[in-house]
């Protein structure tokens, strides 16, 4: 049960990944109520706007190609979707990790949560996953300091003009400047890091003091429409209506304390074997102010701090999940893979002995916490269940064109599995 190759597991599973994420990208692109495309629709032809830039990217490769607005977007999407995949098998193919770690590899709200729940697929989180890959890749030490200073530097305020929220997951960017620097105290750590952000804070400056207003807005949803024969939707027209200011703070008037415990359940169950290999490990060495100052569990504790915001402001919980948990598992590996922190495995641990008595018992778990289960997008959303078998089971639908499987409608199995499965 220690140091399990993945290699190969961990390439089909990576394959299975893109062939489905391409799949539904595909089927979904010309929906008309799809939030994945219509993010994509904001630009700046009604003024400047927060988000603009993605759909300004969006327009000059439909108008370069001579191709669909919609078909723009979904090259895009497919781009980066399948290179985030690569990157990811790339790094990791050769760690050989324990049953926790293979635990928190595979659970159901990091890589296979896009295709469980396709609303959150294609969506502009995306960008942070890969670039924060691309990230711990050179931060390997054959590279010099200079280049992810400068990478960050340039492209973290790019990505604040195509979805700001990322500036909440700064921090873990923030975490590898100061290793990758070595930062020994206060002082060095605020005036570089200070230095390396600056465009960001400047952008989400003028993004926070310069909101567009209904003209622009109507400009702008008038050019999709003259012009690509598009409608302004979904996240393009709610872009004036739910802004970054507290005059629209999110009042939970449809949440209950059901959804709050419901979230709670996801959080703790989805989170606890990455929680599990985090709180029973420490770095290696003190080398830097992150390591002198602040224990390897405390490190996370701070990373998730800023990340409430979303949850404040947003229904989308399900997304919060998956972009907090995809974060932190990848800066976990970082350490892992550069032996920052040690790789202990507590085999006194209860969770352990229960995982290990037997090998069946570990399948069936392991199948169940990885593959049974995943949360819907909004916070009111219930819990979907199947969710391996609902990925095949739908697209199988779509392309031989069946609307279900019931050969018999009254036997009580295709009953069950119309009420409970489907």
């Amino acid at each position: 049960m220690y140091n399990i190759s993945i290699r190969f597991k961990f390439f089909l599973f990576i394959i299975f990944n893109i062939i489905f994420a391409c799949f539904y990208l595909y089927f979904k692109h010309d929906v008309g109520n799809d939030s994945s495309i219509s993010e994509w629709l904001i630009n700046y032809k009604g003024g400047f706007t927060r988000r603009g830039l993605g759909g300004e990217i969006s327009l000059f490769i439909a108008n370069y190609f001579s191709i669909e607005l919609r078909k723009a977007i979904l090259l895009i999407q497919i781009f980066l979707h399948i290179t985030y995949l690569i990157l990811i098998y790339i790094y990791l193919k050769d760690i050989k990790l324990n049953l926790f770690q293979l635990f928190a590899l595979f659970s159901p709200i990091f890589l296979m949560y896009p295709i469980s729940e396709i609303e959150a697929l294609g969506r502009k989180e995306i960008l942070i996953f890969l670039f924060f890959i691309i990230t711990m890749i050179f931060a390997n030490q054959k590279y010099s300091p200079k280049f992810i200073n400068l990478s960050i530097f340039i492209f973290f305020p790019i990505l604040c003009l195509i979805w700001e929220p990322v500036i909440l997951f700064a921090p873990y960017f923030a975490v590898i400047l100061i290793k990758k620097n070595n930062l020994k105290n206060l002082n060095e750590v605020f005036i570089k890091l200070l230095i390396i952000f600056s465009p960001s804070l400047f952008v989400i400056i003028i993004i926070f003091l310069n909101p567009l207003d209904q003209i622009g807005h109507s400009e702008m949803c008038d050019f999709l429409e003259k012009n690509f024969s598009e409608r302004c939707y979904m996240s393009a027209e709610l872009l004036i209506k739910n802004t970054i200011y507290f005059d629209t703070l999110f009042i939970y008037e449809r949440v209950e304390f059901t959804h709050l415990l419901r979230y709670f359940l996801i959080f703790f169950i989805g989170f606890l074997p990455l929680h599990l290999i985090i709180f029973g490990n420490a770095f290696l060495s003190k080398k830097n102010f992150i390591e002198f100052y602040i224990s390897f569990k405390n490190l996370y504790l701070f990373l998730y701090a800023p990340v409430v915001l979303l949850f404040v402001f947003g229904h989308d919980w399900g997304r919060w999940v998956n972009i907090l948990y995809t974060l932190s598992i990848l800066l976990y590996f970082y350490f892992l893979k550069n032996n920052f922190i040690t790789n202990y495995l507590d085999k006194t641990n209860f969770i352990y002995k229960i995982l290990s008595k037997r090998r069946i018992i570990l399948v069936l778990i392991f199948y169940i916490f990885a593959f049974f289960w995943n949360p819907k997008t909004l916070i009111t959303g219930d819990v979907a269940t199947n969710s391996l078998y609902k990925i095949i089971y739908k697209a199988s639908k779509i392309v031989f064109e069946f609307d279900s499987l019931r050969l018999f409608e009254n036997n009580p199995i295709i009953r069950f599995h119309k009420n409970y499965i489907e």
